[in-house]
């Protein structure tokens, strides 16, 4: 366990420092959603350390109590919590269901879910916090297990979980001792979330990585992606999710998932974004020929696009040249 001397990683970024209870309870509140905080067992010495690193979407956080804690966040706010222990263990509980998180378990806190966790003296995690939409615009639904209920815990052994975990520690360390300099440097922020969210379909759908012969395409495939591309068609400018159009589909989003990769070689949502760029690129060639003023930007956003460096190089590798170069007809 750290005594208070120590070094805890992202110290040279503090958002907080409490020997109280109650202003820890109100701190972390602010922060992130109101909650109780209860001292539990022998040890009454609160030293609740909180560091934090904010990048575009994301927060990456180091937190440690240093001594035994019971939390009630109550219902959540709109954001996933993923949450990496260092040391030390913590009980989690949501929906009736509960998980240990250690060194060898990763836990998920879910949005709008009461949740309930248990801390002990020596815990400290490092605890992603990802916007809900974020997380669900990746993986297409929330995380839940093979029986329908939430995703709670993920062992730290299976290779996808252990490949994305030291990839979270290392850009940790990283920030650590260097965060003055990558933070500094134009686009690394969203260079470095980037990365981070790209790693959630790895971390989350892990069987979608079956080999392509292995996924059969029946005729009820068939018509389910007759009825999905439809569905894209009419709405590829809204906010779609894997969840939107298997609904639409009437098949389940890992059905709709396997009759995509069968079929087209890729996820629904990369099928989107083809679809949305191929209507950017039409506009813009458009434009150009009529010599009507418009904005790239505009023209994005209108399709379904809110992120301008993502879409610009989603562009250009689609395309070979850069929106603008197509406004101006190159």
């Amino acid at each position: 366990m750290h005594t208070s001397s120590e070094s805890h990683l992202l110290d040279r970024f503090p958002l907080f420092r409490s020997r109280s209870a109650d202003e820890a309870s109100a701190l972390m509140g602010n922060v992130f959603s109101p909650h109780r905080l209860a001292m539990r067992g022998q040890t009454c010495d609160l030293q609740l350390r909180h560091n934090r690193v904010r990048l575009s979407q994301l927060g990456i956080n180091v937190l440690t109590y240093g001594a035994e804690v019971e939390i009630d966040p109550g219902e959540r706010g709109d954001f996933y919590m993923l949450l990496l222990p260092l040391q030390g263990q913590a009980i989690t509980e949501c929906t009736g269901r509960s998980a240990t998180l250690d060194a060898g378990t990763m836990g998920v806190l879910h949005p709008r879910q009461l949740t309930r966790m248990n801390w002990s003296p020596d815990c400290e995690m490092v605890l992603l916090e990802v916007p809900r939409r974020v997380l669900e615009d990746v993986v297409g639904q929330a995380p839940h297990t093979e029986d329908g209920g939430l995703t709670l815990a993920l062992p730290r052994a299976t290779p996808s979980v252990a490949a994305w975990w030291q990839s979270v520690l290392d850009m940790t360390h990283s920030l650590h001792h260097f965060g003055d300099q990558w933070l500094a440097q134009p686009g690394m922020q969203q260079a470095m979330e980037g990365f981070l969210v790209a790693g959630l379909r790895m971390l989350f759908n892990e069987p979608e990585r079956l080999p392509v012969a292995t996924l059969p395409l029946s005729a009820n495939s068939h018509r389910a992606l007759s009825r999905a591309i439809d569905y894209i068609q009419a709405h590829a400018s809204d906010r779609l999710t894997v969840a939107d159009i298997a609904n639409a589909a009437c098949v389940s989003p890992r059905t709709l998932e396997a009759a995509f990769r069968r079929r087209y070689d890729q996820s629904p949502l990369a099928y989107v974004r083809g679809v949305q760029l191929d209507r950017v690129h039409d506009s813009l060639r458009k434009a150009h020929l009529t010599q009507r003023g418009v904005q790239v930007t505009d023209i994005a956003m209108e399709n379904g696009f809110t992120h301008m460096g993502r879409f610009a190089g989603y562009y250009k590798k689609r395309f070979g040249n850069t929106p603008t170069q197509t406004l101006k007809g190159g």
